[in-house]
């Protein structure tokens, strides 16, 4: 499973323009390696949205959404680390709301959810952000719940969510608590952080 989403990325990766032109090595400022960093992290994210959202949508219409809760629990961190291994990265999906331990936030990832979610509250659409440290260029981009589907997985249980399906969550996912959500929530962030070294290399 994991060889088949190496496979994808890399199909992608040599058919997005821009990945496979040659840079010179020059003296990047922060400021160009940033305008960098938000090319690539929109670019990285949308290809693992598409790759998460495609193959989910296609359990649940073939199999239903309780064979997409145990898809999601086998499936979905290969599809992560896939990534990490293409593009040379660290990438995760981080939430406040936890369904997977794993997506814990760390100390940035967590301001930048706060900050994200009082946006939010105040009608704001919340953007994508670096962050700079030494050596290290991070990017966070939210995850809203834009679309019904999403619903069935973490919305409103009882209603949006089925008892059964709810059921099947909490078995996988003792100390889920990543439902009760409606549209336009913010679900948590895609985190992803570059090498500095390497965005100006590439």
């Amino acid at each position: 499973m994991k060889a088949t989403f190496l496979l994808f990325f890399f199909c992608i990766f040599l058919l997005t323009p821009g990945c496979n032109n040659e840079r010179k090595e020059t003296n990047t400022n922060d400021e160009e390696l940033e305008e960098m960093a938000v090319a690539k992290g929109d670019m990285i994210s949308q290809i693992a949205q598409m790759a998460l959202a495609s193959k989910l949508k296609e359990v649940v219409q073939e199999e239903g959404i309780a064979e997409a809760l145990k898809f999601c629990n086998v499936n979905a961190y290969p599809i992560v680390d896939s990534l990490e291994e293409v593009y040379n990265i660290q990438v995760k999906r981080a939430s406040s709301r936890t369904r997977n331990p794993g997506d814990t936030p760390n100390k940035m990832e967590g301001e930048i959810i706060e900050k994200y979610s009082r946006d939010i509250a105040k009608g704001f659409t919340p953007e994508v952000k670096i962050i700079m440290d030494d050596d290290m260029a991070h990017y966070f981009k939210p995850i809203i719940l834009s679309a019904e589907l999403c619903l069935k997985c973490h919305g409103q249980v009882g209603t949006d969510l089925l008892d059964e399906n709810y059921k099947i969550i909490k078995e996988l996912y003792p100390d889920d608590n990543a439902t009760g959500h409606n549209l336009g929530d913010l679900r948590g962030i895609w985190s992803i952080s570059f090498k500095k070294d390497a965005l100006s290399k590439n």
